[in-house]
């Protein structure tokens, strides 16, 4: 294993590991210390802790209000297990991408193991969320409720988009400078 294999799986590991364990804590002490539907106040009203669970997705989303016999647990579980297995081997596979798709990739496992931990340890209660977010702006109006590891979800896939631009941008300006340019073509006849 060369020097900077080694450094990604660090990445990788030191990521997952310090991200899994943000959260996991922060949700035992908002579990712990708060009650259902309490609120305080961070930023005022733009920004408070308030404790739920949620039995759905990211965000709130729920399955199960299109289909209420819709095996919200079991489809989790299966959608998350498989998303780590893909994380991993795409993560493998990188090797001369950009170290913001890396980094992408590393944010998004801790936050799939902590929703995935919530739902196995508390089948029945859910998945705690506690970040409310209200700029009073719609569709911050307010955001749903949520957690660091819907946090590392969307901001690593923010980064993953962020490095496939820049990448994207890279190319177009090198085959732009590789192409003779028309004044060129021009001048030389």
């Amino acid at each position: 294993m060369n020097a900077n294999t080694r450094t990604r799986w660090w990445l990788f590991g030191s990521v997952a590991v310090v991200g899994l364990a943000l959260d996991l804590i922060t949700k035992y002490w908002i579990a712990n210390t708060m009650q259902v539907g309490e609120t305080t106040p961070l930023i005022g009203q733009w920004l408070q802790i308030m404790l739920v669970y949620n039995k759905g997705a990211i965000f709130g989303l729920d399955p199960r209000d299109l289909n209420p016999h819709f095996p919200t647990n079991a489809f989790f579980y299966v959608f998350s297990v498989l998303a780590l297995v893909i994380l991993v081997f795409y993560y493998r596979s990188l090797k001369g991408e950009s170290w913001l798709t890396h980094v992408g990739v590393a944010l998004i496992t801790p936050g799939a193991l902590g929703n995935l931990f919530d739902r196995l340890a508390f089948p029945d209660r859910g998945v705690v969320d506690f970040i409310m977010f209200d700029i009073g702006i719609p569709p911050f109006d307010p955001w749903p409720i949520f957690n660091l590891a819907d946090v590392y979800i969307t901001v690593g896939v923010g980064i993953i988009l962020l490095g496939l631009v820049r990448e994207g941008l890279s190319k177009n300006n090198e085959s732009s400078e590789d192409k003779p340019s028309d004044t060129a073509s021009l001048h030389d006849s």
